[in-house]
C-alpha cells in the first residue's frame, strides 16, 4: 500500500475517469503488457520539429491519414479505453471521419518570417562555434500543444480524442510540425518508424510502406518467459527488493522534496566540443589495457552526470550514482523481433534501461580521471546488459517486480541518486523526408539574416527538434536527458534538471571561446602562457579540474561566491592563493589544478 501511494505521488496518477461511451462497432485491440505499465500510463509527450521550408499542411495531413487508414497502422487511430479488469485497450472506429478522425489536427498560419515573430524567434538555434543553452519557455506550448490536446490518461479515457495530435504552424519561410502522443502507444524508435512510413505516403508510394507488425499480437509476449533463457541478469544480485525498497523510496521522495523545481532546457554541443570531450575521456583511460572504447554519447553522458552530481552533492559525498541508459530491443533480440528494420515496423514500447552503478568515491572525487571512468562504466553497462540473454532476464525481473510493486526493477544501493538518459540512434528527425510537401524555400533569408546559415539540413528535412513531457505532475520527467545527433555531428540535448544544475552548465560552457583565426586551436580559455596568472569572473566551490593539454578547460564543480580567482598555467609553479587551497600537479603534457574550499 505504501509503495502504491508513493507511485501515485511520483507518477502524478489519480483514480481513473470513467470511459467515454464505447461504440460496439469499434475494433478492440490490446495495449501490450510492457506498454500498459504505471510508468507509461500517465506519460504524454510532444515532439516539435522545425523545417526551414514552407510546407503544405494539407498534404502532410492527407498523407498521414492515408498511412493510418492502412491495415495494422489503423491501431494508431484508435481511442484509449480501460476494461473491467483495469487494463487498457485501443478502440478503433469502424471508419474514420470528420466526427471521428484518425488523429487530432490543428493548423496555424503567421504572415511573417519565423525570425521576426516575437516568440518563434526565441526558439533554439545552433551555435556551431561553441556550446549553448536555450530556454524552453512555457509560451512555446502555443506552437506545440493545441487546445483540447489530451495531457494525461484521464483526458484520453473521458474523451473521444484519438491518440495522436498533429499541430502545424506555418511562417513565410519555415514550418513547425508537432506531434503529441501517449507513451503507451509508441516509443521513440516507433515514432521514427511512423515518420519513415509517413514520408513514403507523402511521396505517393503507399505500396512501399512497411507492414505494421504489432497491431494484434505482442512480439514481447514471450519476453522473460522463454524456458531456454535461464541466465541471470548481470545486476540481479544487486536488485533492490523487500524492505530495502522502502528505504529506496524514502531517499527518492526526499530528493523530490529537496529539489522540487525542475527546468526543461535544450543544450547544443558542437562536434568540436564533443570530440574534445571524448578525447579527454580516452586520455584519462590511456593506462587501461586493452585500450577501451567509449563513444561520443558515453562521454556526453559522463560529462552531464558529473555536472549534475557536482552541484547537487558535495565533494566526498557517500551517495552512489546510478546512470540509466535506455536502449532499443529491436535488433538485439531476434527471438522477439525477427523481422529486420525496413521490412516491417514494430510500433510499441520496446525499450529497456541498462544501469551503470558508479560508486560514490568514483563520481564525487571529481579529478582528471572522473570523466573517463564514468564514460567507461556507461560503455560496459551497455556491453554487458544488452545481450539477448540479459534482455530476457530483465523482462523476467520486470514482470516479477510489476506484479509486486507496480514499478520496474531497480538495482544498486538504497541511497543512490539516479540519472536517466536516452541516446537516440534512429530518431524522428532523421526519418522524415517532407520534400514533396515543400511549397517554397525562402532562400533570400540566408542573405538577409546570417543566422540562417547555421542550419545544416537539406530541403524537406528538419533542421532541429525537441521533445518534452506535457503531462502535469509527472515527476519522472526529472534528472533526464534525451541526446540526439545531427547529420553534421553536432548534438542537441533535451534536459530536465534543477535550476542549480543549469546554472553550473552555463558556467561550464561560458568559458568556451570560439575559434579565432590566427590563434590556432584555442577553443578553451588559456590562462597564463609561460608564467604568471590570469583570473576569471566566475566563482567556484567544491573541487574543479582544469586540464590544459591542448589547451582545454573542463570544469567539475559548483558555483558559489567562495573563491575569488581560478588559477591555471601550462607549466611552472603557482604561488598565489585563493580563498581555498590550491594543489598543483605538473607534467610536461598536462597541468591539473584543483581548487578546494
Amino acid at each position: 500500500m505504501v509503495l502504491q501511494t508513493i507511485r501515485r505521488l511520483v507518477l502524478g496518477q489519480t483514480r481513473w475517469a470513467p470511459n467515454y461511451p464505447i461504440d460496439p462497432t469499434d475494433t478492440v485491440l490490446p495495449v501490450f503488457y510492457f506498454d500498459d505499465t504505471p510508468l507509461l500510463r500517465n506519460y504524454v509527450q510532444c515532439s516539435t520539429l522545425r523545417f526551414n521550408d514552407v510546407l503544405d499542411a494539407a498534404m502532410l495531413r492527407e498523407s498521414l491519414s492515408q498511412l493510418i487508414a492502412l491495415p495494422g497502422w489503423r491501431k494508431l487511430g484508435g481511442r484509449v479505453r480501460m476494461n473491467s479488469k483495469y487494463k487498457l485497450e485501443i478502440h478503433i472506429p469502424k471508419t474514420f471521419s470528420s466526427q471521428q478522425p484518425a488523429f487530432g489536427f490543428h493548423h496555424t498560419t503567421f504572415d511573417t518570417s519565423i525570425d521576426e515573430h516575437p516568440l518563434a524567434s526565441r526558439l533554439p538555434k545552433p551555435t556551431p562555434e561553441k556550446p549553448s543553452i536555450h530556454n524552453q519557455h512555457s509560451d512555446f506550448n502555443t506552437f506545440e500543444v493545441p487546445p483540447d490536446t489530451p495531457l494525461c490518461l484521464d483526458d484520453y479515457l473521458k474523451s473521444d480524442h484519438p491518440q495522436l495530435t498533429l499541430h502545424i504552424v506555418s511562417f513565410t519561410d519555415a514550418t513547425l510540425v508537432s506531434i503529441c502522443w501517449p507513451h503507451i502507444a509508441v516509443d521513440g524508435i516507433s515514432l521514427a518508424h511512423i515518420g519513415h512510413a509517413w514520408s513514403i505516403s507523402l511521396a505517393g508510394r503507399v505500396s512501399e510502406i512497411p507492414s505494421m507488425l504489432s497491431a494484434n499480437d505482442d512480439p514481447m509476449a514471450n519476453a522473460g518467459r522463454d524456458s531456454s533463457c535461464t541466465e541471470q541478469h548481470p545486476l540481479e544480485k544487486q536488485q533492490i527488493t523487500g524492505w530495502r525498497m522502502y528505504l529506496f523510496a524514502f531517499y527518492y521522495v526526499l530528493d523530490l522534496l529537496w529539489w522540487r523545481t525542475i527546468e526543461t532546457k535544450v543544450l547544443f554541443l558542437p562536434k568540436t566540443f564533443v570530440k574534445d570531450l571524448r578525447d579527454q575521456a580516452l586520455s584519462s583511460l590511456s593506462k587501461e589495457r586493452p585500450a577501451p572504447f567509449v563513444s561520443e554519447s558515453d562521454a556526453i553522458v559522463a560529462w552531464l552526470a558529473v555536472a549534475v552530481t557536482s552541484i547537487l552533492f558535495p565533494s566526498g559525498s557517500n551517495r552512489p550514482v546510478t546512470i540509466g541508459n535506455a536502449y532499443d530491443l529491436r535488433g538485439r533480440a531476434p527471438s522477439l523481433f525477427p523481422v529486420s528494420n525496413g521490412k516491417g515496423a514494430y510500433i510499441q514500447n520496446a525499450v529497456f534501461p541498462c544501469w551503470a552503478i558508479v560508486p560514490a568515491k568514483k563520481v564525487h572525487n571529481r579529478d582528471e580521471d572522473t570523466l573517463g571512468s564514468i564514460a567507461l562504466a556507461v560503455r560496459r553497462s551497455i556491453q554487458e546488459q544488452t545481450t539477448e540473454a540479459s534482455i530476457h532476464a530483465q523482462a523476467r525481473l520486470t514482470r516479477d517486480s510489476l506484479e509486486v510493486s507496480g514499478i520496474p526493477p531497480m538495482f544498486g544501493d538504497v541511497n543512490q541518486f539516479t540519472i536517466h538518459f536516452a541516446s537516440v540512434r534512429a530518431d524522428l528527425a532523421e526519418s522524415l523526408d517532407f520534400r514533396p510537401a515543400i511549397k517554397s524555400v525562402f532562400r533570400s533569408s540566408e542573405r538577409q539574416n546570417p543566422t540562417k546559415s547555421v542550419w545544416a539540413a537539406s530541403p524537406g528535412h528538419p533542421v532541429y527538434y525537441h521533445i518534452k513531457c506535457i503531462s502535469p505532475n509527472n515527476m519522472l520527467a526529472r534528472n533526464y536527458s534525451l541526446i540526439t545527433k545531427t547529420s553534421t555531428g553536432d548534438y542537441w540535448i533535451n534536459g530536465n534538471y534543477p535550476p542549480e544544475v543549469w546554472k553550473l552548465m552555463e558556467s561550464m560552457i561560458s568559458d568556451f571561446v570560439p575559434w579565432l583565426h590566427g590563434q590556432g586551436d584555442q577553443r578553451w580559455p588559456r590562462v597564463g602562457s609561460t608564467g604568471g596568472t590570469a583570473s576569471h569572473s566566475h566563482h567556484f566551490r567544491g573541487r574543479l579540474c582544469f586540464c590544459t593539454g591542448s589547451p582545454k578547460l573542463y570544469l567539475f564543480g559548483a558555483i558559489a561566491p567562495s573563491c575569488s580567482r581560478a588559477l591555471m598555467q601550462p607549466e611552472g609553479d603557482v604561488s598565489a592563493r585563493t580563498a581555498g587551497q590550491i594543489h598543483l600537479n605538473i607534467s610536461r603534457r598536462k597541468t591539473v589544478t584543483t581548487i578546494e574550499d
